[in-house]
């Protein structure tokens, strides 16, 4: 007989380094800054996980080959592979989204095959890496004020366009003129991290109370960064609260509408009328004058624009990641889509587009109670992924791809087993 390691010992370990994962994956350059490469690790532990998924990955991928072009998920592969085809060569960007990619969906798909609470156990490593890494936060704010040392915020940089801070320094009257970022080395990043513990943070098996004290810090973390997308996922969210008794159609239309303002406001940089522009990174390039203030082009825009200024000056089945990196001056284009189209071509593109545009529908059009903080994040997230290379982030496809998944996940029930982790 075999000896037989008890299932708790088994989730606890893959808690450990599930959470390990996410959070070493967030913090790389940090890490790598202060003390050392966590690339090797976070390589080795996904490649466990691999291992310990096998049958579960070899399933979906069986089943999907099976249904061929009546499922999505094939032609978003079929298309990456053809792309290979075209350009004589394969990409270490593509085999990374396609690995990441593969991986998150088996898990979803064949969830409920497996002796572990997958979906427990996907919340609870969200959570563990995620208020880790809210505690970097606020050891940046208390650095940030007593110490000289910039272990835990950096310096804004020069010109950097920053009215959050002018807007919380109105409401507090505190001062947040540095992007206190903890662990990670963007406050995007860290923002990104926040509103997925406040997205999943319902689904999680804690006392409410302990909900409260959890979801109360993560607010005040998410404030602290500074983030834009902080105030858009505040946004949808008092819209999904006041407009809680309203029908579907007013409650998605007002929620477009704050989406599509937020893209203007992102892809716009506005400063008073006659003000010196000191350093044009964030102010590309002035485009009108309204109400007495300067609209520039911004940096994502800018890049949107040499994105398509590259397709069009090279043949559009032979451009690639790197050469856009070496067009637009190292910058990537933060967007999923152009990265995607640059690294595994324009079919790839569109269909993945296509795919999380069916899985918020799906989501949105159910007749299923929804919770409030993860539709929140959802929203959220897609509408960011305009502004975010966001192809091989793990938290970013462990929520996008979760949506798919929300019939296991309706608030008062219980959460479904998953089994395959």
């Amino acid at each position: 007989m075999g000896i037989h390691t008890p299932p708790n010992i088994i989730y606890y370990c893959y808690l450990t380094f599930g959470t390990l994962l996410l959070f070493f994956f967030s913090s790389t350059l940090w890490f790598e800054n202060y003390f050392f490469n966590t690339k090797p690790l976070i390589y080795t532990i996904f490649s466990i996980f691999i291992i310990l998924n096998r049958k579960s990955i070899y399933t979906y991928l069986l089943n999907t080959f099976r249904e061929n072009f009546k499922n999505i998920d094939f032609i978003i592969i079929i298309s990456i592979f053809t792309h290979f085809l075209i350009q004589e060569k394969l990409n270490l960007y593509a085999i990374s989204f396609l690995t990441l990619y593969t991986f998150i969906r088996a898990l979803y798909e064949h969830s409920v095959k497996s002796e572990i609470d997958t979906l427990k156990l996907v919340f609870n490593c969200i959570l563990i890496s995620g208020i880790i890494s809210v505690a970097g936060l606020y050891f940046g704010l208390i650095e940030s004020i007593f110490l000289e040392t910039n272990i835990f915020h950096q310096n804004q940089p020069l010109g950097y366009p920053n009215p959050t801070s002018k807007i919380i320094n109105e409401i507090t009257g505190f001062n947040l003129s540095n992007h206190i970022s903890g662990f990670q080395t963007s406050i995007n990043y860290s923002a990104y991290i926040i509103i997925s513990c406040l997205g999943v943070l319902n689904f999680a098996e804690y006392r409410d109370s302990t909900k409260r004290k959890i979801r109360l810090t993560l607010i005040t973390a998410l404030v602290l960064t500074q983030a834009k997308i902080g105030f858009l996922y505040f946004s949808i969210l008092i819209i999904l609260k006041i407009a809680d008794k309203y029908k579907k159609t007013p409650k998605l239309l007002l929620i477009t509408f704050t989406c599509l303002g937020y893209l203007f406001l992102t892809h716009f940089t506005f400063v008073e009328s006659g003000t010196e522009i000191m350093h044009t990174k964030y102010y590309r390039e002035f485009y009108f004058n309204f109400l007495n203030l300067d609209y520039y082009l911004s940096l994502f825009s800018w890049l949107k624009t040499i994105s398509f200024e590259y397709l069009m000056s090279n043949n559009i089945f032979l451009v690639d990641l790197n050469g856009f990196l070496n067009f637009s001056q190292n910058f990537e284009p933060h967007s999923l889509f152009f990265s995607c189209v640059f690294f595994g071509g324009l079919g790839f593109a569109f269909f993945l587009l296509i795919r999380l545009i069916l899985i918020l529908l799906n989501y949105f059009l159910s007749d299923t109670n929804k919770e409030s903080y993860f539709s929140a994040l959802l929203c959220a997230f897609f509408i960011e992924s305009f502004l975010w290379d966001s192809y091989d982030s793990p938290i970013f496809w462990l929520i996008m791809l979760l949506g798919h998944s929300y019939h296991g996940l309706i608030k008062g029930k219980k959460l479904k087993v998953g089994r395959s982790f």
